[in-house]
């Protein structure tokens, strides 16, 4: 999935607590941290509330997620700083049943103090896993399209996914593409590079 497997190197420091935690994803919270790709790998930036990472540190006092600490592996996909592993775990982070381990230690004490709070317009959400059921389905003549642009084959006469830039796709092919780095600011169109959803 393009990510290291001597990744342990990129985050784990003398002292630091390693902190296993499981989520089956509820489809009332969302997981709820904001995350930051940097050269270290991927750091908690924030923890939002009434989400399932707030219950988790509400039942696990000891074990909390807290801002400044580092993921290390998701779901059994180790961290690296590699774009190609950012793009791996926030689909990792998508899945139902989220295995993650983070690293916590003195470090993350210094990172809460250092740290300015993200800015609004510089967050970014992950996909959620049913991004695709809010657009609505159209055939291939409603689209006056004949060919799919990500696979060069044509169009089914039904089940075509036109994005807001009026390119057509099929489904499947349009959610492996937007899926590369499941994010809204990355969701773009494979052809005009529009955003997705803005």
């Amino acid at each position: 999935m393009g990510c290291s497997s001597s990744a342990l190197a990129w985050h784990v420091v003398p002292g630091a607590k390693l902190v296993h935690i499981t989520f089956t994803r509820n489809e009332d919270k969302p997981l709820g941290f904001r995350l930051e790709h940097d050269s270290g790998g991927i750091l908690v930036r924030g923890i939002l509330p009434q989400t399932m990472i707030s219950a988790w540190n509400e039942q696990n006092p000891s074990s909390q997620v807290l801002v400044g600490a580092r993921l290390v592996s998701v779901n059994g996909i180790d961290v690296d700083p590699s774009w190609s592993c950012w793009c791996s775990i926030l689909s990792e982070l998508r899945k139902n049943t989220v295995n993650m381990v983070i690293t916590r230690g003195q470090t993350e004490i210094l990172w809460r103090r250092a740290l300015p709070p993200p800015r609004d317009e510089a967050l970014d959400h992950i996909l959620p896993t049913n991004f695709l059921d809010s657009m609505t389905l159209h055939t291939a003549a409603e689209c006056d399209a004949a060919e799919c642009c990500i696979c060069l084959e044509d169009l089914r006469p039904d089940a075509v996914v036109q994005l807001p830039c009026k390119h057509a796709f099929h489904r499947s092919c349009a959610e492996t593409w937007l899926t590369q780095c499941p994010t809204f600011r990355f969701a773009k169109c494979p052809m005009c590079r529009q955003q997705v959803w803005t």
